[in-house]
């Protein structure tokens, strides 16, 4: 149900606000990567540079992704806070309890800068389906973005271009967007010739750590749906799927040339600080300001101190380093 008011909502938009027509998406910068390789801690230290960048947080993408329900939440919580702020004391209390479980795989909160693919969720757009329907085909077509038909592409494309549309109608034309979704690896292709300015910025880390991790942190949610990420053809469909980034990856360095932003998960972990640096002199970005230069000090810190108490291995999923790579995956017996 949500999903289709979300729909409406997009439709609405489309008579409430023509000027979203004349909205210009202006050098997107898109993150993206093998999951588990540090995009997320890339995109947290990009986006901290606030006076330049914009990203949309997951309150947005689960409840707002259209305009006019971006000014509804955010005129609704200006009332709440002239009245004390009960419905957000209530929402810290249910993200403490509930999203916080998840820290130690992907910390987030409502407020955080969220992958934006979530906002494709009523367009059957988003990879994160897997969850619900392992199985069905189409799940892994979706993961596989350059194999679909060229309608539903740009059908796809053109749904990813409202949403970033609404998002700069409603924060500001003069930022410039960005974007992680390790699951846009495969769309880099169509999204370097739907936005001709656009950037990347590609994290790749060591298969054998990648695949065992990956699955790992989606064993939870597959359970609650009945399944499991211990199933020999899930974990077979997603070495396949992850190896076929990993591939990507270094094509679009040769690709896209100096679009293209390359980035060791190793060196992340030992030095993010050059990392941070090589990017914005390989991609020219301008200087931050004293207060965005300060909070991302803070965030340098916060990684070198942080230690994930995320645990997996190989030997979990019954894996090998020479089970991982392409071919590996065969047709499944039900769904």
């Amino acid at each position: 149900m949500i999903l289709l008011i979300h729909r409406l909502a997009f439709i609405i938009d489309v008579i409430l606000f023509p000027r979203l027509k004349h909205v210009e998406v202006s050098k997107p910068l898109f993150i993206v990567g093998l999951p588990r390789s540090g995009t997320t801690t890339v995109h947290r230290m990009m986006a901290s540079h606030s006076e330049r960048f914009t990203s949309m947080p997951l309150w947005e993408l689960i409840f707002a992704p259209a305009l006019c329900q971006k000014y509804l939440f955010s005129g609704a919580s200006k009332i709440d806070a002239a009245l004390g702020g009960p419905v957000q004391k209530i929402l810290n209390w249910a993200q403490d309890r509930l999203i916080s479980s998840f820290d130690d795989i992907h910390p987030t909160r409502l407020t955080d800068p969220e992958e934006d693919y979530l906002g494709l969720l009523p367009f059957d757009g988003c990879f994160l389906r897997f969850l619900v329907f392992p199985y069905a085909k189409n799940t892994w077509a979706i993961g596989d973005f350059s194999s679909l038909p060229l309608a539903k592409k740009q059908r796809l494309l053109n749904a990813y271009r409202g949403l970033v549309k609404r998002h700069l109608a409603f924060r500001g034309e003069e930022f410039r967007l960005l974007s992680k979704n390790p699951s846009f690896t495969t769309w880099v292709s169509d999204l370097a010739e739907e936005f001709p300015d656009a950037e990347f910025i590609g994290t790749h880390r060591d298969l054998a750590k990648v695949v065992p991790s990956q699955l790992s942190s989606i064993d939870g949610g597959l359970r609650f749906f009945g399944c499991t990420a211990k199933d020999p053809w899930i974990i077979a469909q997603f070495s396949e799927l992850l190896a076929d980034y990993q591939e990507r990856l270094t094509a679009y360095k040769h690709y896209l040339g100096l679009r293209y932003a390359d980035v060791d998960f190793q060196l992340l972990v030992s030095s993010p600080e050059k990392v941070i640096e090589d990017i914005y002199q390989q991609l020219q970005i301008p200087p931050r300001n004293e207060e965005d230069a300060t909070h991302l000090h803070q965030l340098l810190l916060a990684s070198r101190s942080y230690k994930s108490k995320h645990a997996y291995s190989l030997n979990e999923f019954g894996l090998q380093p020479t089970d991982l790579g392409r071919g590996s995956a065969t047709c499944p017996s039900k769904g």
